[in-house]
């Protein structure tokens, strides 16, 4: 049965797609001839090889010689309404059917002319494949019924036998039936399946435009986190250096080591924030040059770690399973955590010892940064910023259906976990909590 939509257009199909060869000239009349070729010698084989065996005997009312044009011109006028077919292929089938009956029933040698029911099934196909199927269904049953109930009729009024016009109304009607309804038949699969590639092909489209339209999305994301990381080094590390920079305007009334810890506290508080900058301005390059390098991921774990580690930060790390084959989204996010919290441990926790925890499982991954307490910073180092690093984490997590949460604990120092699922990034999938 037809569907709505093709209910309410009368092309089922992609027309346009299917006779865009047959709709130029050259290849419409080149196919034509070939079935006018293909139909005469089909047609003239028997009485032709009787004229070379010298068999012929001829009492019809029409001399032989123009039998046979009358044939010719009957064939090739059949095959010319073909060219009718990519855009009246209503008429095309009315057309061939019309010149088969009209040689069968004025001529009176419908033996000659098996090949043509052929053609008029060409016809029906084109016509199944461009239109509804029930109106395919329709027209096929209505040319058969007519062909039928003309040849009925011409056999009848030859004054044969009813045996024998009843038999030959029998073999005739079902040797045109055959054809035309096969090629039904195969119009209105054709026209399914092309339908069918169609809506493939939108849905196709769309899904390549949702991802392009998820990738920039993604962008858009990725420049608000950089602009935050950006916003969150002016706002608190570089105010922290103005403010260790105040404080040494009085260095001289203060005392050496009271100096000495003021200047490696701006030491430390400038190579942070150097290194903040340098990892957003990193990012921004790599988001809009195609020829940066790749995100990174947990893969690159160990890179950080020497980071922080080269610039004096004791930090300890269990990785518990393999991470190379994570899914990208969730191994760079959980890279990011890590980043970040390292980072805020640098911070506010200076001098604490560090750990990081990675624990992964066939269903999702549980990520630990936790840090003793550390040397308290001065009032002046204290940060001024609204604390969007945890917000812009937590963001990150939540794309994945996960959680992410960040506290002291009991022993005096901070922690911060994130749990997410990842396969599918199914909100219902168990994590780890252990």
């Amino acid at each position: 049965m037809p569907t709505r939509d093709e209910e309410s257009n009368p092309r089922v199909v992609d027309a346009e797609a299917f006779t865009r060869i047959l709709n130029r000239p050259r290849v419409m009349v080149a196919f034509v001839v070939i079935v006018f070729l293909v139909t005469v010698v089909q047609v003239l084989s028997d009485p032709l090889s009787a004229v070379l065996q010298g068999d012929v005997v001829w009492d019809y009312r029409i001399p032989f010689g123009v039998v046979i044009a009358l044939v010719i011109v009957g064939c090739a006028a059949q095959s010319a309404f073909l060219l009718l077919s990519p855009r009246f292929p209503l008429i095309a089938v009315l057309g061939t059917a019309a010149c088969y009956l009209a040689l069968v029933s004025g001529l009176e040698i419908p033996r000659w002319l098996a090949a043509l029911p052929l053609v008029v099934g060409v016809a029906v196909f084109f016509l199944a494949a461009q239109r509804r199927a029930a109106t395919a269904v329709l027209w096929t049953v209505v040319v058969i019924g007519a062909a039928v109930g003309i040849l009925s009729i011409w056999s009848t009024s030859t004054g044969a036998p009813a045996a024998v016009a009843w038999s030959f109304v029998l073999s005739s009607g079902l040797a045109f039936a055959a054809p035309v309804a096969g090629a039904a038949a195969l119009g209105i699969w054709w026209a399914r399946r092309m339908s069918g590639l169609r809506r493939a092909r939108a849905q196709l489209a769309a899904a390549a435009a949702e991802h392009e339209a998820e990738l920039e999305r993604a962008k858009t994301r990725e420049r608000a986190r950089i602009a935050q990381e950006l916003h969150d080094v002016a706002g608190q590390h570089l105010a922290g250096l103005l403010s260790l920079a105040d404080a040494a305007v009085d260095i001289d009334v203060l005392g050496a080591d009271q100096a000495a810890a003021l200047i490696a506290e701006m030491r430390a508080e400038g190579r942070f924030a150097s290194a903040s900058l340098y990892a957003a301005l990193r990012d921004l390059r790599a988001e809009s040059d195609a020829r940066a390098e790749p995100t990174l991921d947990l893969r690159s774990l160990d890179e950080l770690l020497d980071y922080w580690s080269s610039r004096g930060m004791d930090v300890v790390t269990r990785v518990h399973a393999p991470v190379d084959d994570l899914p990208a989204m969730v191994s760079t996010t959980a890279y990011r955590v890590i980043q970040e919290a390292l980072t805020n441990a640098c911070k506010h926790a200076p001098g604490a010892h560090v750990s990081v925890d990675v624990r992964v499982s066939p269903t999702s991954i549980r990520v630990a940064v936790g840090n003793e307490v550390g040397r308290a910073p001065a009032a002046s180092d204290l940060p001024t910023g609204l604390g969007w690093g945890l917000t812009g984490m937590a963001e990150r997590v939540d794309l994945l259906h996960g959680s992410l949460t960040a506290g002291p604990v009991s022993s005096g120092g901070w922690v911060v976990v994130m749990e997410a699922p990842l396969t599918a990034y199914d909100p219902s999938t168990p994590v780890l909590t252990t």
